[in-house]
């Protein structure tokens, strides 16, 4: 793949960033935090509780750098390399803005018991919401792959994968909408700097 004619500006995936951005801003500026979560939070099935509290480990910054691995040893040498740097790159900005300031989760923040849907009882009720780790490490993860092809359909299919990735962090009550927007911004960025760095080295 020649990195160099496959500029994420033309990318369906950051289209789809964007709308996802201003659509979730403006919300946020209309509805308010807490409406917001609410909404999103407490809609919730059976089929939903079992299938998210899985898929949200696909936000595990070890998944990102193993895939990372395996790609570079199937001859992906470039996107591997990245996706591992990625890992590290967006891991650090997310851990290092989670300590800027003190944000609760929701399990902190809704004083009356019972308000957050959560699966299996289990609800962090720390104070280190801004950003979603998970939410940045999954739309780093997925830009690149986006980033990395030019089939239009697929670049989509990542966009939908890092989405509910986010969405799972809202629905299983541990994080804000703007902590999965922030994570979302932060995720592709990250990525969108990477790809820019080393836009014009070919490593396959």
């Amino acid at each position: 793949m020649n990195w160099k004619y496959n500029h994420p500006l033309r990318n369906l995936f950051t289209y789809a960033v964007f709308i996802l951005l201003l659509a979730g801003v403006i919300s946020l500026l209309v509805a308010g935090k807490e409406q917001v979560f609410l909404f999103l939070n407490q809609r919730h099935s059976d089929a939903a509780d079992l299938f998210l509290k899985y898929y949200t480990y696909l936000g595990e910054g070890l998944v990102m750098a193993l895939l990372g691995v395996l790609l570079f040893a199937a001859g992906k040498r470039k996107l591997g390399v990245l996706l591992v740097i990625g890992f590290a790159l967006s891991g650090l900005l997310a851990q290092g803005l989670k300590r800027v300031k003190e944000n609760p989760r929701p399990g902190l923040y809704f004083q009356q018991a019972g308000i957050v849907h959560s699966v299996d009882g289990h609800l962090l009720k720390g104070k280190n919401s801004f950003p979603s780790g998970h939410t940045t490490t999954a739309f780093a993860m997925f830009s690149l792959l986006a980033f990395a092809t030019r089939n239009k359909a697929l670049q989509l299919v990542y966009f939908v994968a890092a989405l509910a990735v986010g969405y799972s962090r809202i629905y299983l009550g541990q994080h804000f909408t703007a902590d999965v927007l922030g994570g979302a911004a932060l995720g592709f960025l990250s990525s969108y700097f990477l790809f820019w760095l080393f836009r014009n080295k070919e490593w396959e």
